[in-house]
């Protein structure tokens, strides 16, 4: 499967390039590299790109270097990712690379060891928002001496790269739902928090009214918006302490093998089942 690298690169383009050498070493088929910059105003990051650029005519002619400079929202060159708003539009920017080579059909590398390390924040959301299981992102390990060497390439034992995990938001694939269809991460972001709020909502649904008696649902209703203890449970419905402590224990086991949870108790419940008391139950 044809790959894309994407890279933010700060003064260092060997971390470009030794990130490159692994990846192919490995087998990938690297077609593309991103890699994402600040105003080539500053000498140090245009020595860089630069250098870059001669490097992949020398060695990776059957690779495509798309370098791309980091703007505001009126598309003034930044000349760093040194705030809120700057960081923002870094973010909107990887966000639209990722989702650009999905749309393209690659499998996506994210490096995320080279320019500022909000970039790199940035770049686990986007990858919780947009990758698929085949995606990865990288970290780079180097040993101290290659860097400073400001070699390009690494020798044997040099540099590795570790996979660094991506808990994604859905087991889905991002291109099979509207999500793929926002140029907005921040959008997506809202869109997610829906789904996620809706999903939640589906599932305390189905417990509530699918597995808990009549009785346990009163028990536990109380319990959920009002906090009341056993003996105030006991009051408000005419029941036992004895008996209202039953139905929540029942209720609790019913939790542990619904949920899948090791323990339950009140304090769970009212963390499953706020969703459906307070945003379903009148549905």
């Amino acid at each position: 499967m044809e790959a894309v690298l994407i890279a933010p690169i700060g003064t260092k383009p060997q971390l470009v390039t030794i990130a490159l050498d692994l990846l192919r070493a490995q087998g990938e088929e690297v077609r593309e590299v991103v890699v994402l910059h600040t105003t080539l105003e500053r000498p140090e990051t245009l020595a860089a790109t630069t250098r870059l650029q001669e490097e992949f005519e020398r060695v990776y002619p059957d690779v495509r270097l798309r370098p791309i400079c980091l703007c505001d929202e009126r598309g003034i060159p930044l000349p760093d990712v040194d705030s809120e708003a700057s960081a923002r539009e870094a973010f909107r920017v990887l966000y639209r690379e990722v989702k650009a080579a999905k749309q393209a059909g690659y499998r996506v590398h994210l490096s995320i060891a080279g320019g500022r390390k909000i970039i790199a924040v940035y770049g686990m959301v986007v990858a919780q928002l947009l990758f698929d299981p085949d995606d990865r992102v990288w970290h780079l390990f180097s040993v101290p001496s290659l860097i400073e060497s400001k070699a390009l390439h690494p020798g044997p034992g040099e540099a590795a790269l570790i996979r660094v995990p991506v808990l994604r938001w859905s087991e889905i694939s991002p291109a099979l739902t509207d999500l793929i269809l926002t140029d907005d991460p921040f959008d997506a972001l809202r869109r997610q928090e829906e789904l996620r709020r809706a999903d939640a909502l589906r599932v305390a649904r189905e417990f509530v009214e699918r597995e808990l008696s009549p009785a346990e649902r009163e028990v536990v209703r109380l319990v959920v918006c009002e906090g009341l203890t056993d003996a105030e449970i006991a009051e408000r419905t005419y029941r036992s302490v004895k008996t209202v402590g039953h139905h929540l224990s029942s209720a609790y086991q019913k939790a542990r093998a619904f949920f899948g949870l090791q323990r339950a108790d009140r304090h769970m419940l009212m963390r499953l089942l706020a969703a459906y008391y307070w945003m379903g139950e009148e549905n």
